[in-house]
């Protein structure tokens, strides 16, 4: 599975990289604005993204297209987990990165991914 970082601090987006290849999966870029991230979204299977960068609060609607756009599973990221009460989302990984929550936030993502695959949904 191909992970899709969407972070705009480098530090966390390096740690994120980090457990992710740990854990075996590959890394399909990482960005620092929705942009970028929509560009990069067709390499992707799974995306853990900041929900505040430094384009705003853009976490959300990137999330929505790229589980509708391209049936990528999402998996939040946030020093704020309050902001997503409202949301319906895969999994919330608080700041700072705890390596088995983004471990487990990734497997529920790809898990879903698959889910979607094995049923024919296909990106629009």
């Amino acid at each position: 599975m191909r992970v899709l970082i969407v972070e705009d601090e480098p530090a966390i987006a390096q740690d994120i990289e980090d457990i992710a290849l740990s854990e075996g999966f590959a890394i399909a870029g990482i960005a620092t604005n929705a942009r970028e991230a929509m560009e990069l979204a067709p390499e992707a299977d799974v995306a853990i993204l900041d929900v505040r960068l430094t384009d705003g609060l853009t976490g959300p609607e990137i999330a929505k297209e790229l589980v509708y756009r391209f049936r990528i599973g999402v998996v939040y990221l946030t020093g704020n987990p309050d902001l997503l009460a409202d949301q319906n989302f895969v999994n919330v990984v608080a700041k700072p990165p705890d390596k088995q929550k983004v471990i487990r936030g990734l497997r529920m993502a790809a898990a879903w991914r698959r889910e979607q695959t094995s049923r024919g949904a296909r990106p629009t």
